[in-house]
């Protein structure tokens, strides 16, 4: 073999190994490895973000939206981008360049000046927000200049059809979307539903390629929360209640209506009432403050008499102005100096007598009158659908020493919530069953199913026969010519009603809890309301400041609800013997 051809048949032999090799470099690129390499360069040029799912509404029991979400958008700037955008007219005439006329465009749009949008184009950021929630219409109105640079996500903003009303039972939403007070907080994950994903691909600029965005996961929107709360009487409890807060110069209100045979919360009002506003939460003043009851607390010590036989409602009593008792640290006084008289125990509870009721007390021990409170549901949270519920206060019976022990018989010494006072009356007008309040009345989930709480357990705190009793005696705090709550009626309706001034120390000043709580209609009871209007300063007393405000709802709530008026009158127990 010749020099030549060995030289021809190395180089050959050179060109295949070197073939080979490249062969299987080529099958180890795209065979081997290739499909990770192709997903390694797919995400070095593709990006991914969350699609937020809508957060579902807040209805009344009528479906009155409360709260909705509506779809806006963050609009948002690539800083490099738009450094070289170019604002041509429709024959392709150069208006304005960068910055500068995109701020010019986009500053009347959004409400901005120009020096404020152009502040927040400029820079080396591939993404800057400029402004969030930028309504449908603007939205539109923006896309079509077609500015290099300006980009957009859709997004949630939660809105409040109704402003104010009820809304410290409603809540808030943050800036990141997170319920943080009322129901919005306590019902957030419900309400949130579950998040999307959308991917797309970007250029080496930052730029997100057209038509490169592809949703991967489809979001689930939130549920729908259904509450017990009547929009429309709400609005109206609300305005009577910030008008007696205001003539009587009060610190705040509260009112709660419950219907009595289902425990359904129908107004829960708050004076001074805000539309929802994250930097400014409000407290659910009628389930978060408590405060001595005063003489409403009297019909506790005559349910607690009833039911453990020491009194008929016709029971008579010898009634002092003044009882000097040698354990009670002073005096116990009523409220309006009299001669002794003879009253029965209907009629020690329509004059409101401190000194009959503690005669009354004196016929119990305190284990049953606190067995009492117990079964009414004070010293406890009532389970209500809302965060920051106070218990109340009802220290232990053996704990009532002193003077507590006689002025916790007319309402003093111990504290609840005006939810619970609500709560009180309904389980006396409910035949003596208490049925814990609830405010949510359902959801309804994205798929269309429909869920309710599971139904709290009734709890029987007085018999029927002594809650119907208490509930005659009670009228008699409107009707009779002595009673204390005649400014509460309500022509055509019989309520039973008990009024209560409580006397409070507030930073070592003296104060007043003015409150009235009843039922409605006495002889049919469908709705339970509790008033309390705390530390008035003008016409302070309950007959003449939460009295009348409670006429004035019950007069309200009766023709809202469509409540039949009494059809017989009432035969009331007599006062005196």
């Amino acid at each position: 073999m010749t020099t030549r051809n060995r030289r021809s048949r190395w180089i050959l032999i050179a060109t295949v190994i070197a073939l080979v090799i490249c062969a299987g470099q080529l099958v180890y690129l795209q065979i081997v490895i290739g499909p990770t390499l192709a997903s390694e360069g797919q995400a070095v040029r593709t990006r991914s973000t969350a699609i937020e799912p809508k957060r579902g509404r807040i209805e009344d029991a009528t479906g009155v939206v409360l709260a909705d979400s509506i779809l806006t958008y963050d609009l948002a700037v690539n800083q490099v981008n738009i450094a070289s955008y170019i604002h041509r007219d429709d024959d392709g005439v150069v208006i304005g360049r960068g910055p500068a006329e995109a701020a010019r465009q986009l500053a009347p749009l959004l409400g901005m000046s120009e020096a404020e949008v152009g502040g927040l184009l400029v820079g080396d950021s591939t993404y800057q927000y400029v402004k969030r929630h930028v309504d449908v219409v603007t939205y539109r109105q923006i896309r079509a200049l077609d500015i290099y640079g300006i980009e957009a996500e859709a997004v949630y903003e939660r809105t409040y059809p109704n402003g104010n009303v009820a809304a410290p039972v409603i809540g808030t939403v943050n800036a990141e979307g997170i319920g943080s007070s009322g129901l919005e907080a306590e019902y957030d994950t419900l309400l949130t539903g579950v998040a999307g994903e959308e991917g797309y691909e970007i250029a080496p600029n930052g730029a997100v390629i057209p038509g490169a965005k592809k949703t991967l996961v489809e979001p689930t929107d939130g549920a729908s929360l259904s509450v017990t709360l009547h929009a429309d009487l709400q609005h109206q409890v609300q305005a009577l209640l910030d008008e007696r807060v205001v003539r009587h110069e009060a610190e705040w209100g509260a009112v709660v209506i419950e219907d009595i045979s289902t425990g359904k919360i129908l107004v829960m009002a708050d004076s001074g009432s805000t539309e929802p506003d994250n930097a400014k939460p409000q407290p659910v003043a009628a389930v978060q403050y408590a405060f001595e009851p005063g003489s409403v607390g009297k019909v506790l010590t005559i349910a607690s008499a009833l039911d453990h036989g020491a009194i008929t409602p016709t029971t008579p009593f010898t009634v002092p102005d003044t009882l000097d008792l040698p354990d009670a640290g002073g005096p116990i006084t009523d409220f309006h100096p009299h001669e002794v008289e003879t009253l029965t125990a209907t009629g020690i509870l329509a004059e409101s007598s401190n000194t009959g009721t503690v005669l009354i007390g004196q016929k119990l021990s305190d284990e049953q009158r606190h067995e009492t409170f117990t079964a009414f549901g004070l010293g406890q949270g009532t389970g209500i659908e809302l965060a920051g519920e106070s218990p109340g206060l009802v220290p232990p019976w053996q704990d009532w020493v002193g003077r507590d022990r006689y002025v916790n018989m007319f309402g003093q010494a111990y504290m609840m919530t005006a939810l619970q006072e609500a709560s009180v009356m309904a389980t006396i007008g409910n035949g003596g069953v208490r049925l814990p309040p609830r405010i949510v009345k359902s959801w309804t989930n994205p798929d269309g199913t429909v869920e309710a709480p599971a139904p709290a357990e009734p709890v029987q705190a007085i018999t029927a026969e002594h809650s119907r009793q208490l509930l005659t005696m009670m009228e008699s705090v409107v009707a009779a010519d002595t009673g204390t709550a005649s400014t509460a009626r309500v022509d055509g309706y019989r309520l039973a009603v008990k009024t209560g001034t409580a006397d409070i120390i507030i930073g070592g000043e003296h104060g007043i809890v003015s409150t009235t709580a009843g039922i409605v209609p006495a002889d049919e009871p469908r709705l339970a309301i509790s008033v309390v209007l705390y530390n008035p300063k003008v016409a302070v007393i309950s007959s003449d400041s939460s009295a009348p405000l409670f006429g004035d709802i019950t007069e309200t709530a009766v023709r809202s609800l469509g409540i039949p008026a009494s059809a017989q009158p009432a035969e009331l127990y007599p006062t005196n013997p």
